[in-house]
């Protein structure tokens, strides 16, 4: 029993410095499984090309700038926009769910806020490829606010 009590002790000791926990690498050793199933989507890909970031920070970015974008649409037409590209609704089940504005959002991922500016282009393509102008501009506008 003390030999438990020491072990304890020692393991909650490893974990008292608090700022080495980084958020982006648990998302990496966690997220393979996700990763696996999106690696030939052409979002993840092509921002992972352009941008240089991991699919892991491509898929969490993409997720941090459609679920903004979902707080600020009507229900419906966010259901619109799943319904016409499945992919969207599995972009979001991939990423882990984290909480915070956009650029916490990206930070915990490792990227600087200037990269939301730099996927949201990319995303608002890929939305554009897959339904029509009309629900691109709806994303748009529910982005800008």
């Amino acid at each position: 029993m003390r030999s438990f009590y020491l072990a304890s002790l020692l393991l909650l000791g490893s974990f008292s410095n608090v700022n080495a926990f980084d958020f982006g690498s648990i998302m990496q050793a966690v997220t393979p499984m996700a990763n696996a199933g999106l690696s030939t989507n052409p979002l993840v890909g092509s921002l992972t090309k352009n941008l240089g970031v991991t699919p892991t920070q491509a898929i969490g970015g993409s997720a941090a700038l459609l679920n903004d974008a979902k707080t600020n649409m009507k229900p419906a037409d966010f259901q619109s926009l799943t319904s016409t590209m499945p992919e969207v609704g599995t972009l979001l089940a991939a990423a882990p769910a984290t909480t915070g504005s956009v650029p916490s959002q990206f930070s915990a991922l490792g990227m600087k806020p200037e990269m939301i500016g730099k996927f949201t282009p990319f995303l608002l393509d890929y939305i554009k490829s897959g339904t029509t102008p009309g629900m691109m501009n709806l994303v748009q506008a529910a982005l800008a606010q």
